[in-house]
């Protein structure tokens, strides 16, 4: 039987390893503990035509509760951020309910709204849908986030995703970019803003980029 020589075989472990070690920083967090701590904001508003929603409420798996509002209209939108430090857990999925009807109110005993009917009710799966990339381009800086985006129809919640940093001008004025936006609709531009700051590619490739921008 032939036998490996030690420096061979040392070779063939290392680059086992260095395999493994790639396969792992390509992967999403998947386990409890993985998902824990990890920073992202969370946006909520009406779909476009959608009527106003009464005590909508945002439910993860792991139980946070990531939204809540008793009146929800046209041209209002939520935005909720969630640092590493507030061992909120990236949500596998977010189950999303409205109510309907007289009484509907914050339960401040058990939590959410109680009264009226339940007349809109969700479950919109998350962590599945977003590409491993996005999460490994978000690892590759402190400063950066994952956007997660919900519309609400009459008929269902849309979700969109982006990756939020801050780039720094120059002149040092400062403001936040967003990339790698995909999802159930496209990027929305702010009626206030003389250029898109969301692009679906990466940062660099935007029309807009000005390459004499630091990104912190």
């Amino acid at each position: 039987m032939k036998t490996t020589p030690p420096m061979l075989f040392a070779a063939a472990i290392t680059v086992i390893m260095q395999v493994l070690t790639g396969c792992a920083q390509t992967a999403k967090s998947q386990t409890n503990r993985e998902l824990r701590g990890r920073g992202m904001v969370v946006e909520f508003g009406l779909a476009r035509g959608a009527n106003p929603k009464e005590g909508v409420g945002a439910v993860s798996d792991a139980g946070n509760d990531l939204y809540s509002s008793n009146i929800y209209k046209q041209g209002i939108r939520h935005e909720l951020s969630f640092g590493a430090s507030s061992n909120m857990s990236f949500p596998r999925w977010v189950h999303v309910t409205w109510r309907k009807g007289p009484g509907v109110d914050l339960d401040l005993k058990h939590g959410g709204f109680s009264g009226g009917t339940v007349v809109g009710n969700y479950k919109v799966e998350v962590l599945s849908r977003i590409p491993d990339e996005v999460f490994r381009y978000v690892s590759a800086s402190r400063d950066r986030a994952i956007v997660l985006r919900f519309r609400i129809k009459d008929d269902g919640v849309l979700l969109a995703w982006d990756v939020q940093e801050t780039v720094v001008h120059p002149s040092g004025g400062r403001g936040l970019v967003f990339s790698m936006h995909a999802g159930d609709f496209p990027c929305e531009m702010s009626p206030y803003q003389p250029h898109p700051d969301c692009t679906e590619g990466r940062l660099e490739s935007a029309a807009w980029y000005n390459p004499l921008w630091t990104r912190q």
